[in-house]
C-alpha cells in the first residue's frame, strides 16, 4: 500500500509539474502578428522604413510589458507587387494562423488580397495604402491614413490659395495609388479654377523621363505635381533641373523620405510635399518622444513611413490589450476606436468610421537646406 502510495504521490507531482510549466509556457508564448510590406525590389526603400518604425514600437511595447507576452512579428515580402502580396498573405494565413496583418504597403497589393483577407476573416490595417476604393475592401480591412481624394483635394487647394499657380501639369505614377491621386488633384484644382496642361503616366521602374519633362515644359505650367514613388520622383527632379523646366513642384507622401533627397540632390530644393506624420519642425511631447527614441536606436532622423508603421503597430496593440488575440473581437475593437476611445498618436487622432476609414489633417512640408521642413 505504500508503494502504491508513494507511486501516485509520483504521478501527482509529475502532473502539477507538467501542468505548471504548460501554464508558464503558455503565458511566454508570443502573440505573433503579421506583417506585408516590399523588403525587396523596386519597393524596398519603403519596406526599411517601415520595418524601422514596426520594431522600434514593438521594441516599446515589450519593454513595458504591455500585453502582458512579448508581441512578434512575422515579415513577408510582398515586393510591392499584387502578385507577390497574394502569395504573402496565403502564406501567413495558412502556416502562421495570424488573426491580423500589417499593411500590405501600396494600394494595388491591398486590393489584391483584401478579398483573401475577407474570406479567411482576417484583419488587415494599414497606413500607407490610399487609393479610394480601398473603403469598399472589405470589413477586415482599415487604414489609418485618409484616402487620396482628400490628400488630392488638398494638394490643389494649397497650389491655388497659396502657391497662388494656376496652371498644373501632372506626372503620376500608373497604378491605384497615383492615377487616384492624379484624379482627385486635376478634379479639384480645375474646381477652383485652375487649368491642367497636361496628365502623363508612367510605369514603376522608369529610368529616363526626360521625353515627358519637354512635353510638360512645352504646357508652360506654373507647377507639377507629382504623385511618384521615390525613384521616379527622383528622377523627375534631376532631369527637369538639368531641362530647365521652371515650375513649382508638389507631391504626396509617397515621395517625402530621405532616400529622394539622395537621389535628387539640390534638385530637391524648394520642393512641397502633403504627409500626416508631424515629425518635422512641430512641437509634441508623443511626437518627440518617438522621434527621440528612433534617433537613439538608428542614429538617424526617422522618415514619414517609420512613423506611419510605428503609430499602426501601437494601434494594433492597444486593440489586441483592449479586445484580446481574436480576428472577430479585435475588428469590432477597432470599429469602436472613436470618441471616448479615439487613440491620440504621432499622426492625430485616430477614428474609425464604419468603413475602417480615418479623417485626419494634412500638413505641407517644403525641403530647406536638404531636409523636409513644416510649411508656415
Amino acid at each position: 500500500m505504500k508503494k502504491v502510495s508513494k507511486y501516485l504521490s509520483i504521478i501527482i507531482i509529475g502532473c502539477l509539474s507538467i501542468l505548471f510549466n504548460s501554464c508558464n509556457s503558455s503565458k511566454d508564448m508570443p502573440i505573433a502578428i503579421g506583417v506585408l510590406t516590399p523588403l525587396t525590389g523596386d519597393g524596398a526603400n519603403y519596406g526599411r522604413s517601415t520595418k524601422e518604425g514596426i520594431d522600434l514600437a514593438v521594441e516599446e511595447i515589450n519593454s513595458e510589458n504591455y500585453l502582458d507576452k512579448p508581441l512578434k512579428i512575422i515579415y513577408e515580402d510582398d515586393k510591392i507587387s499584387p502578385t507577390d502580396g497574394v502569395s504573402a498573405i496565403n502564406k501567413i494565413i495558412s502556416v502562421d494562423k495570424v488573426p491580423l496583418i500589417i499593411g500590405p504597403f501600396g494600394s494595388s497589393v491591398t486590393l489584391a488580397v483584401a478579398p483573401i483577407a475577407n474570406k479567411n476573416k482576417v484583419i488587415i490595417i494599414g497606413a500607407s495604402a490610399t487609393a479610394d476604393n480601398i473603403k469598399d475592401a472589405g470589413d477586415y480591412v482599415f487604414r489609418i491614413t485618409p484616402p487620396n481624394s482628400k490628400q488630392g483635394r488638398d494638394v490643389a487647394t494649397f497650389c491655388i490659395d497659396k502657391l497662388k499657380t494656376k496652371r498644373a501639369a501632372i506626372i503620376y505614377q500608373n497604378n491605384d495609388y497615383g492615377v487616384t491621386l492624379k484624379s482627385a488633384f486635376e478634379n479639384n484644382f480645375k474646381h477652383l479654377g485652375g487649368e491642367i496642361t497636361i496628365s502623363e503616366g508612367v510605369d514603376l521602374g522608369i529610368k529616363d523621363l526626360k521625353t515627358q519633362i519637354l512635353k510638360i515644359k512645352g504646357g508652360h505650367p506654373d507647377v507639377v505635381f507629382f504623385p511618384l514613388h521615390i525613384a521616379e520622383s527622383g528622377i523627375l527632379l534631376k532631369q527637369s533641373k538639368e531641362l530647365g523646366l521652371n515650375a513649382k513642384f508638389i507631391s504626396c507622401d509617397g515621395a517625402m523620405v530621405d532616400d529622394l533627397l539622395n537621389v535628387a540632390g539640390d534638385a530637391a530644393e524648394g520642393t512641397y510635399y502633403t504627409s500626416l506624420a508631424l515629425g518635422y519642425g512641430v512641437s509634441d511631447s508623443l511626437i518627440n518622444k518617438f522621434i527621440e527614441s528612433f534617433k537613439m536606436k538608428y542614429k538617424k532622423e526617422p522618415d514619414v513611413y517609420a512613423a506611419y508603421y510605428y503609430e499602426v503597430t501601437k494601434i494594433v496593440a492597444y486593440s489586441i490589450k483592449n479586445a484580446g488575440y481574436k480576428a472577430d473581437s479585435i475588428k469590432k475593437f477597432l470599429y469602436s476606436i472613436q470618441g471616448m476611445l479615439s487613440y491620440k498618436g504621432i499622426t492625430g487622432i485616430t477614428n474609425f468610421d464604419s468603413n475602417g476609414e480615418v479623417d485626419k489633417s494634412f500638413s505641407i512640408y517644403v525641403v530647406d537646406n536638404g531636409k523636409f521642413e513644416l510649411f508656415k
